[in-house]
């Protein structure tokens, strides 16, 4: 069945791949990527009932400020930084590896194109409010919703942001075709009933395919 709304996540889709920016920046300040994989490294860990979430998580559902996690990531890095290290001046407003992140052309002209055909479009991304720089990069206003973790106090893969993102969108579940660089969220979005496509660095394929499902 045709899908009546697309929904794009950011950073991988309609920005560059975050994991790559994340790559840049920590060669910038001289960071190991043993100590990269430490910062970023419960990212996709899965929250079982009752268990403690990372702290990463919480700073995407918006409950923890930037400059907490920051000050954490200052106890991580010091088993691994010589005394010195440039890296351990860094402040929350110097922690932010997607902010020379690029748009992806291949994408927004794909967006306008859905739009164009009188559907719908919606944004799904996990952000950190203190990066919503993102926003003056793609053309936010285009898209009829866009949900942000931080802003609704829950992030992907939880079921609830898709259903919450569907019902935003005035439509069901099974009428959503869902677009993501990560491959947890995307089973999430196909557990929920959304039908969804996994983007990867070959964004011209990743357009194919979603004009295939229209």
């Amino acid at each position: 069945m045709k899908p009546k709304a697309v929904i794009f996540d950011v950073g991988g889709v309609l920005l560059e791949s975050p994991f790559l920016a994340a790559l840049r920046w920590a060669d910038d300040w001289g960071i190991p990527l043993d100590a990269l994989r430490k910062i970023f490294g419960e990212y996709s860990r899965t929250v079982a009932s009752g268990q403690e979430p990372p702290m990463w998580h919480e700073v995407e559902c918006g409950r923890v400020e930037l400059s907490e996690f920051v000050t954490q990531m200052h106890l991580t890095l010091g088993t691994e930084l010589p005394p010195g290290h440039k890296a351990r001046t860094l402040t929350a407003e110097d922690f932010n590896p997607f902010a020379n992140g690029e748009p992806v052309a291949v994408m927004i002209e794909l967006s306008d194109e859905i739009r164009a055909q009188g559907l719908k479009t919606g944004i799904l991304t996990n952000n950190v409010r203190e990066w919503s720089h993102w926003r003056e990069k793609i053309p936010v206003n285009s898209f009829d919703v866009v949900i942000d973790s931080c802003e609704v106090g829950m992030r992907k893969p939880d079921p609830e942001i898709y259903l919450l993102t569907c019902e935003s969108l005035h439509v069901t579940a099974n009428d959503c075709l869902f677009l993501d660089d990560h491959p947890s969220n995307i089973e999430a979005a196909l557990a929920v009933g959304l039908d969804a496509v996994l983007v990867t660095d070959d964004f011209d394929a990743a357009a194919f395919e979603v004009r295939a499902r229209l």
